[in-house]
């Protein structure tokens, strides 16, 4: 009658491989991690910038300061007349907050906003959702907030605004869907995307839409792709969209600039909270 406990052949065999290959196996496990490293450090290192001359266009722009504090760029406004409105604006998925610094200038050249854009964990938003929150606090000139972002940047600033309603007035999304339901709250929300857009996921976008407020307004730019909304190029599965820059940021200022202005005409308190409501 054979051992019940003894190993069957199955077993031992397996026993007998793992002692001749154990060693090699962890040579092959810390290549792999070692390679994973190397291709996040990379990733991390190499995010995208804008081009060196659109930043030259904003630095020679009078209408506007351009400064920066512990990785947080500033767009202010040069007008004598202080600013009251500031905007967090969430960077895209590993895109540097510079490349954003064009296309948001003519909100503090026209509209008299603040412009924050923060650097974020890993260069991705997701890993730093509550980025808004200590420029906020350390800003109290300021008292009125937005959030927004680009892409990634977009739906964490979403998520940002859910959770903070008691901070922010409204939510500013650039090519960018919000997956958290603010069909009930009284921010303020512009959703911007191009017809040009080969990045965005259209059907996520559409399905999303019913968790925006009712009277959010929502545009559409005519010949835009992913990238214009900053101004850096090389996104994988952006495709040319047959519009310059400068155009594009012209037709995304013609949205972004009124919708702000008309936030600045008005300013009704509301009883019931010390938030301001903006008139549609």
């Amino acid at each position: 009658m054979p051992d019940a406990r003894a190993p069957d052949g199955g077993v031992t065999r397996l026993r007998a491989w793992w002692g001749r290959n154990w060693r090699r196996l962890g040579v092959i496990g810390l290549v792999v991690l070692v390679v994973a490293a190397a291709g996040v450090g990379w990733y991390v290192a190499t995010p995208f910038r804008a081009t060196p001359g659109s930043l030259d266009a904003v630095r020679a722009n009078d209408a506007v300061t351009v400064s920066q504090a512990s990785g947080t760029y500033v767009l202010s406004p040069t007008a004598p007349a202080t600013s009251r409105v500031g905007l967090v604006f969430y960077p895209g998925g590993n895109v540097h907050p510079d490349a954003y610094l064009p296309s948001l200038a003519p909100l503090a050249a026209d509209a008299n906003v603040t412009v924050f854009v923060p650097s974020v964990r890993l260069t991705l938003a997701v890993f730093d959702q509550n980025a808004a929150t200590p420029v906020i606090e350390s800003h109290p000139d300021i008292d009125r907030w937005y959030v927004g972002g680009h892409s990634l940047g977009g739906a964490m600033a979403c998520r940002y605004a859910a959770a903070n309603a008691d901070r922010v007035e409204g939510l500013v999304l650039f090519a960018a869907y919000c997956d958290r339901n603010l069909a009930d709250s009284d921010l303020r929300v512009l959703s911007v995307t191009g017809s040009a857009d080969t990045v965005l996921n259209r059907e996520r976008y559409r399905e999303s839409r019913a968790n925006l407020p009712a009277d959010a307004t929502v545009v559409e730019l005519d010949g835009v792709n992913h990238t214009q909304f900053g101004a850096y190029t090389g996104q994988r599965g952006d495709e040319p969209s047959g519009t310059s820059y400068a155009t594009a940021h012209d037709r995304l200022a013609g949205t972004v600039v009124p919708w702000f202005q008309r936030t600045n005409a008005s300013r009704l308190v509301r009883p019931d909270r010390h938030r301001l409501v903006i008139p549609q």
